[in-house]
């Protein structure tokens, strides 16, 4: 069965050379992964991180391919030169370094021979157990799961920007989005995300969709009354663990919204409260605002 996320993930292998540690991969990322007119970062990252374990584990040799299949992408760390249509994307991804604990891949995202998305992405295994230590987020008094304000995709104005409600389900937490409301308040937002149809999705999709939720919140920007199109200018996100089934808890912050950027970061969690990603980028405030 196809879906909006298992078609987001699917590849064309172009060209592998083993000698060179590198692989080319063909993508498309459809129209639904788009933020207005333009494509949302955190899908391109999400792409990004799948083939740089895909191509880890292809260009491995024996007891390797075994030994690397629960390894995934703790850090990835991309640079957006400009930004993609929604149409097909080219992949290289050259390996870096191959460790038995932490590996590094380099992925260059180009379409029609023009560099888009340059990362790097660190390859391992995730963590798990009780944290040794945690601080309160602002996470902590929110429901696990949507309550019955919660303001979903599907027939919201929101949802007429927003257009992944064919892959997702999203709802925001209208106490901190006052900018729904016509009013501002502080550059904060939060709510939930959960895949749509997670039974149809491809196998160890939960590793790597986190990666998608650390850029899923409106731009928090919107709360100071600038609205618009936020260019991403470098995006680094972390994950943690394999979440737990079911809805996954976000927030979005800045400490400081300068005259031309800012730094926005990001918090996930899933229902047990579990610290799952965290992502700080950073964006250009929107032009005309």
């Amino acid at each position: 069965m196809s879906t909006a996320l298992a078609d987001l993930l699917d590849f064309t292998v172009v060209d592998r050379s083993t000698e060179e540690g590198i692989v080319r991969y063909r993508g498309v990322i459809p129209d639904v992964f788009t933020i207005g007119p333009k494509v949302h970062g955190g899908s391109v990252q999400m792409m990004v991180s799948h083939v740089a374990r895909r191509a880890l584990g292809e260009l491995a040799a024996g007891d390797d391919v075994v030994r690397l299949g629960d390894v995934t992408a703790l850090a990835v760390a991309s640079d957006y030169l400009a930004a993609p249509d929604p149409a097909e994307l080219d992949f290289a991804v050259r390996i870096v370094k191959r460790g038995r604990t932490v590996s590094l891949a380099r992925v260059d995202v180009t379409q029609g021979g023009r560099s888009m998305v340059t990362s790097t992405v660190t390859l391992g295994r995730l963590d798990a157990g009780e944290p040794r230590h945690r601080e309160p987020t602002l996470l902590d008094d929110l429901s696990p799961v949507p309550d019955e304000n919660a303001l979903g995709l599907e027939g919201t104005p929101l949802g007429e920007v927003m257009h992944l409600a064919p892959a997702v389900d999203l709802a925001i937490d209208p106490d901190w989005f006052p900018a729904l409301r016509g009013q501002t308040g502080p550059p904060v937002t939060r709510g939930w995300i959960r895949v749509k149809d997670a039974g149809a999705q491809p196998t160890g999709l939960d590793r790597e969709f986190p990666v998608l939720v650390c850029d899923i919140s409106p731009p928090v920007v919107m709360n100071l009354g600038l609205f618009g199109w936020a260019p991403t200018v470098q995006l680094t996100t972390y994950v943690r663990r394999r979440p737990q089934p079911g809805w996954l808890r976000f927030a979005a912050n800045s400490t400081e919204v300068g005259r031309g950027m800012f730094a926005e970061d990001h918090v996930v969690v899933d229902e047990a409260g579990a610290l799952v990603a965290q992502s700080r980028q950073l964006a250009l405030i929107p032009s005309g605002a």
